[in-house]
């Protein structure tokens, strides 16, 4: 939703800079003694917020009661508004803004920030686990049950490697809408279409964007993750840590709750990386310097550089884990917490931050292979913002034969239709688009092997391309194999949880085994995403009653 111009300096400049925290960060000798810190600050609420976001929440209590103390309720109540805020407690915070006796520009942009913040979220539910609060509008909630034991999974490696875990709850907001999203977090729509950021943390809670409201949705769930851990990272460094570190960090570890193999580049990602590495280094194609990544990746001019960024600085991470070990790079981490960003790195590394990147590029000269996924046609990891079709992901070189492979199956001439499908893959044998419409004409050729082994390539090579996950989870279910279904099917809905079909089949496969309840729960998932499915309005209508 949009509120007009109110508030828009403050969150224009919010915007600008907060993707990753609060507009500024304590250095390592004043969070040796904040209060006294803030005490003297000429802007102690930028302070308070660095603590906030760090977590250092005793602290700034104990700042508040000396301001109490003094007798400045008002400047006392401007910080509670703030802790209220951080906490999640968007009525709190409001409230104590209520109390101020003097209503400034600061005050009456907050009162515009919260009294729009809990208008979007009256519709949200709350479901909670034992580390997490989640929120989405009430017929969302069936997110919850996918997000919640994701996110606790994750809490628990995140915990292990940082040695260390939030001690409150971490609140997770998903918001339906792009206008909501933009109000919420304070990004604009341009920022998001130009970078890809769906996700980030604002006032120490995790917010994302519904894949709903993206045209093939997206890898959600690692969006929220990478952001919880960018939430520990500020929390473990006191906010001083280095962009490239953060970002790289937390790509990092991002996908380890669903791949315990630990950290690997996607096709895409490593393509990137090595195209870039291939390229002068003086042209806009080759290898960014982590000083250009500064002081935030939503100043990088589009969704392929920031991806580039990402495959760099994760690349430079997994270095130092290779080269230090794991321990070093939380001992790297936490140093940025009572050192200067200069003495992290010689004490840590035993070197300087220039020498570690000169160090990290040379590395790279084994990264010699060509850059085949992309040039075999490897879909990138982009965002579009509402709806598409999928075509619209592909060149022209193989487009205008995907577009006669389709006439042609829709007229019944499925052979026809593969020879034009087997031309667009002969050009781009990685492509997801391409290979998934081939395998949908084989499974109407009743060659569902030969489809099974082309969707598991498209799983491969193109992690965030939903449609292939759906069709083998329906080509799984048709085979009686309702356990290799429902795994492929929880993928898909990390991906796009509003895709009909995968509702579809999960209740199909409840309806078999006897589980009612939960069939009903899908099915009317399905029902609502398809409104006009006639077989799953009719499978509902021959379930059991009361069961």
């Amino acid at each position: 939703m949009r509120r007009g111009n109110r508030n828009i300096v403050w969150l224009c400049l919010l915007g600008a800079l907060l993707w990753r925290g609060p507009l500024w960060a304590l250095t390592p000798r004043e969070l040796t003694d904040p209060v006294e810190a803030l005490s003297r600050a000429s802007a102690p609420l930028n302070g308070v917020e660095s603590l906030l976001a760090a977590q250092e929440r005793d602290a700034v209590r104990a700042y508040r009661e000396k301001l109490i103390e003094e007798g400045r309720s008002d400047a006392a109540n401007r910080v509670r508004c703030l802790e209220e805020l951080y906490a999640g407690n968007n009525a709190g915070a409001l409230q104590a803004l209520e109390l101020l006796e003097k209503k400034d520009a600061w005050a009456t942009s907050r009162v515009n920030y919260l009294t729009g913040l809990m208008d979007v979220q009256r519709s949200f539910a709350r479901t909670k686990s034992d580390h997490f609060i989640f929120l989405t509008r009430s017929e969302d909630a069936f997110l919850g049950p996918t997000a919640l034991p994701s996110l606790e999974n994750a809490y628990a490696r995140v915990a292990e490697f940082f040695g260390s875990s939030p001690t409150v709850a971490v609140q997770v907001e998903v918001y339906p809408t792009v206008d909501s999203f933009v109000f919420a977090s304070t990004l604009s729509r341009e920022t998001i279409e130009r970078t890809g950021a769906v996700a980030s943390v604002a006032f120490g809670r995790v917010m994302a964007l519904s894949p709903e409201a993206t045209a093939f949705g997206y890898r959600w769930m690692d969006f929220l993750v990478h952001e919880y851990v960018h939430s520990n990272l500020t929390r473990v460094s006191g906010g001083n840590c280095p962009i490239w570190l953060q970002e790289g960090t937390a790509r990092f570890l991002e996908t380890g709750w669903r791949r315990p193999e630990g950290f690997t580049h996607t096709p895409s990602a490593r393509a990137l990386l090595t195209r870039a590495v291939l390229s002068d280094t003086s042209t806009v194609s080759g290898l960014l310097t982590f000083g250009s990544m500064e002081p935030s990746f939503l100043r990088l001019e589009s969704q392929e550089k920031a991806s580039l960024a990402f495959a760099e600085t994760s690349d430079a991470v997994d270095f130092i884990v290779r080269e230090f070990g794991q321990e070093k790079l939380r001992d790297l981490l936490i140093a940025f917490r009572s050192k200067t960003r200069a003495e992290a790195f010689q004490s840590t590394l035993g070197m300087t931050e220039a020498e570690f990147e000169k160090n990290w590029r040379d590395s790279l000269a084994d990264l010699t292979e060509v850059p085949t996924e992309l040039a075999r046609g490897a879909l990138t990891e982009s965002i579009r913002l509402g709806t598409g079709e999928d075509l619209s992901l592909v060149g022209p070189d193989i487009q205008n034969f995907l577009r006669l492979g389709d006439r042609l199956r829709q007229q019944g001439s499925l052979n026809g239709a593969i020879v034009e499908y087997k031309k667009a893959v002969d050009l781009e044998p990685d492509n997801g688009v391409a290979l998934t419409r081939l395998a949908r004409a084989y499974v109407g050729a009743e060659k569902a092997s030969s489809a099974e082994e082309l969707l598991k390539r498209v799983m491969e090579k193109n992690h965030a391309y939903a449609s292939s996950f759906v069709m083998l989870g329906d080509l799984f279910f048709d085979d009686g194999r309702y356990e290799e279904a429902q795994t492929v099917l929880q993928q898909a809905l990390e991906i796009n949880p509003f895709h009909p079909k995968i509702h579809e089949v999960l209740g199909l496969i409840a309806v078999d085994v006897g589980n009612f309840v939960l069939a009903r729960q899908s099915l009317n998932l399905a029902l609502r995403f398809d409104p006009n499915n006639d077989a799953v309005r009719q499978a509902l209508k021959r379930m059991p009653k009361g069961r």
